[in-house]
Parts: structure tokens; sequence; C-alpha cells
């Protein structure tokens, strides 16, 4: 039995077809169809049902798979381990830092490990709402921090802590809408909002505009601008705005007729792996800290 042919099964499996299998791995199909043959003699089994229109597991072929996909993990996890070990730590650290999260405790844990593993190229991306749970389900970034809701442990195989809180509200330039209005009224004045991610969690109707008029922007910054030019109303994190409705450039807006201002967790967030490189071990065990300091003095 080699590591290849269930690699080649794997990815047949994963593709539920022998010519998509052999693109993926560019291989001929005739290779791909002699190596689980061949696989097939040495277990005594067949683990294609080759009779259907798409080639499905038999039986035996699932539980068989099932252990072969533990084995191929656990060879991804040996060949990064032998990288970091001969690079002496991780090439590279992609954390994915929503910008409605950002929070100086945090910018410290990063910029600290930063400043230990200066051999480690750090990359921080962010960008339209959940993206941070995107990049991290889909392997993108190793470190995720954004909001954080219970559902989206069904999304990944998820390890998270929680480090902080979010309030967002409905905020408005001043004299651009009433600070006061019923939920039908405010749908008849523009609105600003993210953009959604990819993931099937997150859609238009997760949005609080129902309305016609809508401006979708994938920068906070750029968002808290053009409500500075009145451009619209806007759901987005009272803390961002809290200078500019201190000083009155800006206004919170309640809502008459439904609930208009909401808290959730802040959670930094990562993949469950039985190995983590030198990098990330440091960082979590640092947010690790932060996270048990912010439920003592929360009571949690």
């Amino acid at each position: 039995m080699k590591l290849n042919q269930l690699q080649i099964l794997d990815a047949i499996v994963q593709s539920a077809s022998l010519s998509a299998a052999a693109l993926k791995l560019h291989k001929t199909q005739p290779a791909l169809t002699l190596a689980i043959k061949s696989l097939e003699t040495k277990i005594g089994f067949a683990l294609l049902d080759r009779s259907q229109y798409r080639l499905q597991l038999t039986e035996k072929g699932r539980i068989f798979h099932r252990q072969a996909k533990q084995l191929l993990n656990n060879n991804e996890e040996l060949a990064q381990l032998a990288k970091e070990l001969a690079l002496g730590n991780e090439a590279q650290f992609r954390i994915c830092y929503e910008q409605i999260c950002h929070v100086q405790s945090y910018n410290e844990i990063i910029s600290n490990t930063f400043r230990v593993f200066n051999s480690t190229e750090f990359s921080l991306t962010s960008g339209k709402r959940f993206i941070s749970l995107e990049q991290v389900n889909n392997g993108q970034a190793e470190l995720g921090i954004g909001p954080w809701f219970d559902l989206f442990h069904a999304t990944g195989d998820l390890e998270s802590l929680p480090i902080g809180k979010l309030d967002i509200g409905i905020v408005s330039a001043k004299n651009i809408i009433p600070n006061t209005l019923s939920y039908s009224e405010l749908q008849s004045y523009p609105c600003l909002a993210m953009f959604e991610s990819g993931l099937s969690i997150d859609s238009d109707r997760l949005s609080y505009s129902k309305g016609p008029a809508m401006m979708k922007i994938d920068d906070i910054s750029s968002l808290k601008s053009f409500l500075l030019s009145g451009a619209g109303w806007a759901m987005i994190s009272l803390e961002h705005c809290a200078e500019e409705i201190k000083s009155g450039l800006l206004q919170k807006v309640s809502i008459t007729d439904r609930e208009h201002e909401f808290s959730t967790q802040i959670r930094v967030f990562r993949q469950h792996s039985s190995h983590h490189g030198p990098v990330a071990r440091t960082i979590w065990q640092q947010f690790t800290q932060l996270s048990q300091a912010y439920l003592k003095k929360h009571g949690n």
C-alpha cells in the first residue's frame, strides 16, 4: 500500500469523478484507474462502486477512506513540522483581523510575536464582513480575529477564545435622518453596509436594511468617512464611532419598533490541529492569557 494510492483515492472521492481527479493530480485517467485497481488487489476488496453514473465508495470503501484520510492529514502535518524544523519556525504566518474589531491589546500581541519571530513574514488581511471566519476555514489564514456567533462553530473544525465585546448600533450624521424613527421609515433613507462574505450563512437577508438605496464598502474607515459626509446610515461598531458621536459629528439612531443595538463577542480562532508551529503557539498563548483576563473581568 503506497501513500500516492491513498492520495489518488481521496482525490477521486473529493471530485466524484475520475476525469476531475486526474486533472487535479496532473495524471492521466488510466494511471488513476491502474493505481486504484492495484490498491484494491492489495487489500482484497472493492473500494469504488463503478455501477453508478458517478463514482461512489462501497460500504467497505467508506470505512477504508475515513482511516486513509486521517493518515493523509497526519502526513501533511508531518511535512509541515519537517518544514518548520528546517526553517526554525513558520516561513509565513497569516492573520485575518477584521477592522471592526481593532483593539490596541490585540495589536500588541501581534506586534510582540512579530518582534520575537522576525524571520517570519506576517501577513494581515481584512475586508468584507465575516472575512476572518471565511479565510480561516479556507486555509487562507492561520488565525482569525472577528465578531463571533455560536453558529460559527458549525462552519468548520475550529477552536476559539473570547477576547472582547462588540457593541453594534445604527449611526448617521446629524440632521441627515431623525435620531428616532420606525423601521419602515428608516428604509426610505440610504444605507451603507459592508460587503457579504462567501459563507453560506451570510447573505443580504442578514442585513438590517431592506431599502432600495444601498452603498456597499469593504473598508470600515471608508464606511465611517461616508457616514461623516452624510451619505446615509449604517449598522456599525459604536466603539469605532465613539469620538465622532461624543463630538456631535455622528449620532446614534433609535428604532421605535425593533431592536436596534446588538452585542456580540470578539473571538480569536483557528483550525484544530494536532500540531501548531512556534509562531502559532506563541501568539495563541498570549491570546489565551488575554481571554482569561477578559472572562475574569466580566464574571464568566
